[in-house]
């Protein structure tokens, strides 16, 4: 009757009630039978600092059933790891760092029952989040020498108490000073002069534990006199197999250069939070990218076959060419990169039609492989392009053609995804770049249906970029006072109107110039792909994978006659710069020189190269 008193039955239905809508607005991501109740004890008594996500939850995924990918939690073997999904600012600076913006520190928040915080996190104002930030539970079951111990003492590594550092208030970074036997693992910040409380972190016993190394520069401070110095970077793991990084900074002042340290997949199965094969088809159809050829491009991708198909010479040393057969059943796989060559057929027009390639037979080559001691995935998207056409270089306000300089046969590209596997979400994506590379946030791209990455393929280059724009790339070894001289004569030239070579553009660099932009020719990955190796499943390879010589001959130039070619239509008074300048192309300029297969290049089992 209304007014009535509850039952102790309606009582529990509204504690049971209150309690589901506690994980469920916790644990709003993808799919998973991830139940552990969150731990009220991790937030400070009458807290009242916002709770912020960074967004890295992203776009919730449906998963099929299976295994141990996306429960939430990953079982690195005694150690029980969960990606901390909401945060607490600490203490923010507004000055110095990236772009002067400042810096802020952040506490894991609402994390499960049992789960403990094993450091801080901090990231520079002006960037979004870019890694995951873990938390542990010990499940070893051995109350003496269990995997977290609290620690013994702190030490101050630096205040910014007294300085001018765009604050609000003072802050504190400590290092925990762990037992015998166990590491620390990241830094604790106060608001408070006083020593943390010894619960509000926990260290890892050692053999949990792998070595780091100092990574990106995240912030910094030094006064003139050299006093109240610190330093803060992000670390990655010194090996990449079974080290798991667990998103912390590292602090030092001056005279301190201690080290942290991350996890380690110490379980006899370190992959089985992997996905399974419908896991790994629902990562793809969700996350694959659209790819964005160049109005201008004339040199698009195909599948492998249809290059074999239609005319593909296989040279090896003291036997005549021949023709490639089936898959590449012919081609050798254990020899060296320059035993072999493959390159476009010697009549001219099954040579032109090769060299355009066919992007309606084009076909994405998906490798599986775990990352980041088996808490992620990598799908490593390659594109494979039948030839690479010649480079352009930017001076100052004017773009060169360098003609052939830049060509070869065959070209291997890839982007490659990284979704973590507590939750089965995109966290990076990385884009090739002339050898090298970068990652990126999804929040960096244009998303198609919300989940999907929009990339763009350089004009005959092929570079992968994240926006429809152009881009330069000085070389590295060019001393700076040259670019600031090339920069002035140029400008003084534009302002004088002294020659016609001078135009005006809305790009002024000096460098290989990449442009990018949106056409009709398009390339959807989910619609065309095949995984053609998936590294802890038993899974036939294609032949041609095994292949260990180069796609492509290879051919050195003159580059000195090409460079001064290429001056000799440039004016007087910039020549014997330009000359210079044109001279620290990059080697792989200096001729053509086709590459080797995907799966002989360092990134197939190593890191990717940024």
């Amino acid at each position: 009757m209304p007014g009535a008193p509850f039952s102790k039955f309606s009582l529990h239905v509204y504690e049971t009630f209150f309690i589901i809508l506690q994980i469920v607005c916790n644990t709003s991501y993808a799919s998973n039978d991830f139940s552990t109740l969150l731990n009220p004890n991790n937030n400070v008594e009458n807290d009242t600092r916002p709770i912020v996500s960074f967004d890295i939850i992203g776009q919730s995924l449906s998963y099929p059933a299976g295994g141990e990918f996306g429960k939430g939690t990953i079982d690195l073997g005694g150690l029980e790891v969960y990606e901390a999904l909401y945060f607490k600012k600490i203490w923010e600076t507004h000055s110095g760092g990236p772009k002067g913006l400042g810096v802020s520190f952040y506490e894991p928040t609402s994390i499960p029952v049992g789960f403990n915080v094993i450091g801080h996190y901090c990231k520079p104002n002006s960037m979004a989040m870019l890694t995951s930030v873990l938390t542990a539970k010990d499940t070893t079951h051995d109350p003496s020498h269990g995997a977290l111990k609290s620690p013994i003492d702190y030490t101050l590594i630096w205040t910014s108490k007294g300085l001018n550092v765009s604050q609000r208030q003072d802050g504190y970074i400590w290092l925990p000073v762990p037992p015998d036997g166990y590491k620390a693992i990241g830094h604790i910040v106060t608001t408070s002069p006083e020593k943390p409380s010894l619960d509000k972190v926990r260290c890892v016993r050692s053999d949990f534990t792998d070595l780091t190394k100092v990574d990106r520069w995240i912030w910094g401070h030094k006064m003139q006199s050299g006093l109240s110095m610190v330093d803060l970077h992000t670390t990655k793991p010194k090996t990449r197999a079974l080290s798991v990084p667990t998103g912390m900074f590292l602090a030092r002042n001056g005279s301190n250069t201690h080290e942290l340290v991350c996890l380690k997949m110490v379980k006899t199965d370190p992959y089985s939070a992997m996905p399974n094969s419908l896991q790994i088809r629902t990562m793809i159809n969700a996350y694959a990218p659209w790819v964005y050829f160049h109005p201008d491009e004339q040199y698009f991708p195909s599948s492998v076959l249809w290059f074999f198909e239609h005319g593909a010479e296989l040279h090896q040393r003291d036997q005549p060419p021949r023709l490639v057969i089936n898959d590449g059943d012919n081609l050798p796989n254990n020899g060296t990169a320059d035993d072999a060559f493959l390159d476009l057929p010697q009549d001219q027009p099954s040579k032109e039609r090769l060299q355009k390639g066919f992007l309606a037979d084009a076909v994405a080559y998906i490798h599986v492989k775990p990352a980041l001691g088996g808490t992620c995935t990598d799908l490593a998207i390659w594109l494979y392009y039948p030839f690479n056409g010649g480079e352009r270089f930017q001076l100052g306000p004017h773009t060169i053609n360098l003609g052939k300089i830049g060509e070869h046969v065959s070209d291997w590209e890839h982007i490659t995804l990284r979704v973590e596997n507590f939750h089965g979400t995109l966290h990076g994506v990385y884009l090739s770049q002339h050898a090298k590379g970068n990652w990126f946030t999804p929040s960096e791209f244009e998303l198609m249906n919300g989940t999907r990455p929009v990339v763009y393929a350089s004009l005959h280059g092929h570079a992968h970029y994240s926006t429809p724009t152009s881009f330069i790339h000085t070389p590295e070894n060019l001393d700076s006072s040259v670019i600031r001289m090339l920069y002035d004569e140029f400008q003084m030239m534009n302002d004088s109107r002294k020659s016609s070579f001078v135009k005006k553009d809305s790009v002024v660099g000096f460098g290989v110039r990449d442009d990018t932009a949106k056409s009709k020719n398009l390339m959807d990955i989910a619609s065309t792909y095949n995984v053609v190796c998936v590294d802890y499943m038993k899974l036939g390879i294609e032949p041609w994978l095994d292949y260990t010589g180069r796609w492509g001959p290879k051919i050195t130039y003159d580059i000195i006659k090409d460079v001064t070619d290429l001056a000799n239509t440039l004016p007087d008074n910039v020549k014997e710069v330009i000359i210079k300048v044109l001279q620290q192309l990059p080697p792989k300029l200096h001729g053509e020189e086709g590459p080797q297969g995907p799966k002989m290049k360092e990134s197939w089992t190593g890191d990717e190269p940024v």
